[in-house]
């Protein structure tokens, strides 16, 4: 017990002085945006002064894919916090976020409880996060990361404890959070479809009652409202006009790049974007979908490759652009970073490496979570549910970042498997003995 509590404090005290650590070194470089980061600040200004979602200058020529391109509770949150485009006050943004990633980490202890209990040592959740610097890193980022992830693993957890305990009230919190998650990115918005599903086979041999199917009008009502706000807006019927810009800039470009070469890609894509480029606005959609669906089926192994290949950076990608991208400012996608110190290239290089390797480590204990006999499989159903879809939908375009919003939820299962892989070395050495 006097381990466990010991455990308790290093484990806060080391995450804290973490996160202070990159606090600080954010206000001292001041590399706070990305290019998405315009997005959602000129679309906290437009909240702001007309209630509008638009996510970029009105008073330009008006873009329709700008309307629904960000969903509108992160441009919200920065309107609340009066963040504008001179970023004066981003130093509260950052504390915010640094306490939204405590909290995260809070609710995953407590995920871990659901299948440890109390003792367990909190220390391996360390150990993880020691080569996830993305997690830090976009704390101090005007990005929705930190907002998402928090609403990802509550729905998370309370499906877990629906699962456990069969309070209703946790299906309900559960649903509002999925809701929420939709209307910070649209990445989330499939989810829905495999949480009722996931639903309707856990409970394919139990009574379900009509309550509880009902929750699940929460999370397709938030669908519809954004179809039918993308429609009124710019004629189309969609979740958000993002999707169709990272498949033809990154998807479709993958896939093209790897069944031919990089300056056919860029070539090909450049010339059917000139062509399309003074639609009117529903024939441009229209012409992009059809454009994608033809490079998805004219080129079934490179889309195949290319998605495996995603998977794979989803689980394993090093997190240099993140890192770069935090404390230079830019990211060469090109040239590798150089210094004149060989010491610290090396341990720089060292250090991609070793995240690489982490992140294969933390995936060998998720797939022994899963087919880990002793937990219920419908525990390991939710858990693997969500980080699979997460990490399908990405696609090619996968890296570190696209792991955030699920990597609290990874970080629980390689707890678990850690802890009882050292729960079975020490009983095995007691009966050598």
């Amino acid at each position: 017990m006097k381990m466990i509590k010991s455990s308790k404090f290093w484990f806060w005290s080391i995450l804290i002085l973490m996160h202070l650590a990159f606090f600080g070194v954010a206000l001292q470089q001041k590399n706070f945006t990305t290019k998405d980061s315009a997005e959602y600040i000129w679309q906290a200004q437009n909240l702001s002064t007309n209630g509008s979602w638009y996510c970029g200058d009105l008073s330009q020529e008006i873009n329709p894919a700008l309307y629904n391109q960000r969903p509108p509770v992160y441009g919200a949150f920065l309107s609340l916090l009066h963040l504008n485009a001179s970023l004066g006050n981003v130093w509260l943004l950052l504390l915010f976020q640094m306490g939204i990633s405590l909290l995260t980490t809070y609710i995953a202890v407590h995920f871990v409880k659901l299948f440890l209990g109390e003792e367990w040592n909190r220390l391996w959740l360390i150990v993880p996060l020691l080569f996830f610097p993305s997690q830090f890193v976009y704390c101090n980022m005007v990005m929705s990361e930190m907002l998402l992830q928090l609403f990802v693993v509550l729905a998370v957890y309370f499906i877990a404890r629906l699962i456990k305990y069969s309070q209703m009230k946790d299906l309900w919190w559960s649903q509002w959070c999925i809701a929420i998650a939709m209307a910070i990115k649209p990445v989330m918005w499939l989810f829905p479809m495999v949480a009722v599903v996931s639903f309707l086979i856990h409970f394919f041999n139990k009574k379900v009652k009509l309550i509880a199917l009902i929750t699940f009008v929460i999370p397709f009502s938030t669908i519809a409202f954004f179809f039918n706000y993308s429609h009124a807006h710019t004629g189309i019927w969609e979740f958000s006009s993002i999707q169709r810009k990272l498949m033809i800039n990154y998807n479709s470009f993958a896939i093209l790049k790897d069944a031919f070469n990089e300056e056919e890609a860029t070539k090909t894509i450049s010339e059917f974007q000139s062509t399309v480029a003074n639609l009117p606005y529903p024939e441009k959609c229209k012409q992009i979908d059809e454009f994608n669906r033809e490079v998805l089926l004219n080129h079934p192994k490179s889309a195949i490759k290319m998605e495996l290949a995603g998977i794979f950076n989803f689980f394993a990608g090093h997190p240099r652009w993140d890192i770069e991208k935090f404390y230079f400012g830019e990211v060469n996608m090109g040239k590798p970073y150089q210094s004149e110190s060989r010491l610290a290239m090396f341990s720089y290089y060292s250090y991609l490496v070793a995240c690489c390797i982490m992140g294969l480590i933390v995936l060998i204990a998720f797939v022994k979570f899963i087919f880990s006999r002793h937990i219920s499989y419908s525990l390991r159903g939710c858990v693997a549910s969500i980080i699979i879809y997460f990490a399908i939908v990405t696609g090619p375009s996968a890296s570190t970042r696209f792991r955030l919003p699920i990597f609290p939820v990874l970080m629980a299962t390689f707890c678990v498997v850690a802890n009882e892989y050292v729960i079975r070395r020490k009983s095995a050495a007691t009966y050598s003995e």
